[in-house]
């Protein structure tokens, strides 16, 4: 099994596309899932170093998502990403050091670069 650095849970193939891109400019793998179910999946086989979760997946929400991956995987960081701002403030309540927090839609590329390097302890991005 290959290494991944990075699962993206979100049901806009869009925002999944965009993590994509941006990872690959700072060299990290990325495994892209549409389904809240398959991306649990994905982070307990792949044990990324980060799993970023959109808040709203349909069925079952991203903060469901992560309270399954916390049963089976303690280590792994957790950014929740949102374009709903009342998700914002339940975000607030999650107590748990590898919850990163919160990234509203839309974000801008520079910004997202800059977290990335922050969590994966990279140069910062140049140019911005």
């Amino acid at each position: 099994m290959r290494e991944v650095d990075v699962v993206v849970i979100d049901d806009n193939e869009g925002i999944c596309w965009i993590f994509q891109q941006t990872l690959a400019l700072c060299n990290l793998s990325c495994i892209p899932v549409t389904d809240a179910m398959e991306g649990f999946r994905a982070v307990i086989r792949y044990r990324p170093h980060l799993a970023v979760i959109d808040i709203k997946l349909g069925a079952m929400n991203g903060f469901e998502v992560a309270r399954l991956i916390r049963r089976e995987n303690r280590d792994v960081k957790i950014l929740f990403i949102t374009g709903y701002r009342e998700a914002l403030a339940a975000g607030t309540e999650i107590e748990d050091e590898n919850i990163l927090g919160i990234l509203e839609k839309p974000f801008n590329i520079p910004s997202l670069l800059e977290m990335i390097a922050e969590i994966f302890g990279l140069p910062a991005p140049q140019g911005n």
